[in-house]
């Protein structure tokens, strides 16, 4: 910046108090404008810097002003899914008393006292599952009915049991349809850090009659 503050003052001294041979007249004329321009050019630049670079002692000011970021609480799937599980069983005792089913010891009862629990246990739990999932059979016809698998058949919906031989086509006749869910919905948990840790373990709370 000096260098060329210094080189405009002396090429205006020069076009103006000395004697300039004519050949040089008009390159010294284009220069004396030329060095001024690129002059404030620069100045023009330097500003601009200034403007989007702060003072280290601004930064640091905005520093402590800025206020500390809460810290976040992170539900991890495996978290979602342990609390969806655990609520759908939720659901199954809350209307079919699924786990007290589950959970009791039925060696004791005969079987007409099993059979009437186990009418109000499947009556519960068949709202929960169709209120949950829409549930059809694998296979299309009927039970002990014939069938015949090729070799690319699917082994995710068809499990051969029996005598089964090593190459296809594989014979046989439907001992069970099989079952698959078109729809799943499953509780939604609240994520918040308090609200999993019940839902992943409370199946059902304890019962208390006041006097």
């Amino acid at each position: 910046m000096t260098f060329l503050t210094l080189l405009t003052i002396a090429l205006i001294s020069t076009l103006l108090y000395s004697p300039i041979p004519e050949q040089l007249l008009d390159p010294m004329k284009i220069a004396t404008i030329a060095t001024p321009t690129l002059l404030l050019i620069l100045q023009m630049l330097n500003l601009g810097k200034n403007k989007t670079e702060p003072i280290p002692e601004v930064i640091e000011e905005i520093k402590k002003e800025e206020p500390p970021a809460a810290a976040a609480t992170t539900i991890t799937t495996e978290q979602n899914c342990d609390a969806a599980v655990v609520q759908f069983i939720a659901r199954l005792q809350d209307k079919g008393r699924f786990l007290d089913f589950i959970m009791d010891d039925i060696t004791a009862y005969d079987n007409e006292s099993i059979g009437a629990a186990a009418r109000i246990v499947h009556q519960g739990c068949c709202e929960v599952m169709h209120d949950s999932f829409t549930i059809e059979t694998i296979f299309g016809g009927e039970e002990m009915e014939e069938i015949t698998l090729a070799d690319n058949y699917d082994s995710h919906l068809f499990r051969l049991v029996g005598n089964v031989p090593e190459s296809a086509p594989f014979e046989g006749h439907v001992l069970h349809r099989g079952w698959k869910t078109t729809r799943v919905n499953l509780p939604q948990v609240v994520n918040t850090e308090e609200h999993i840790d019940i839902a992943r373990s409370i199946m059902a709370p304890a019962d208390v009659e006041i006097n």
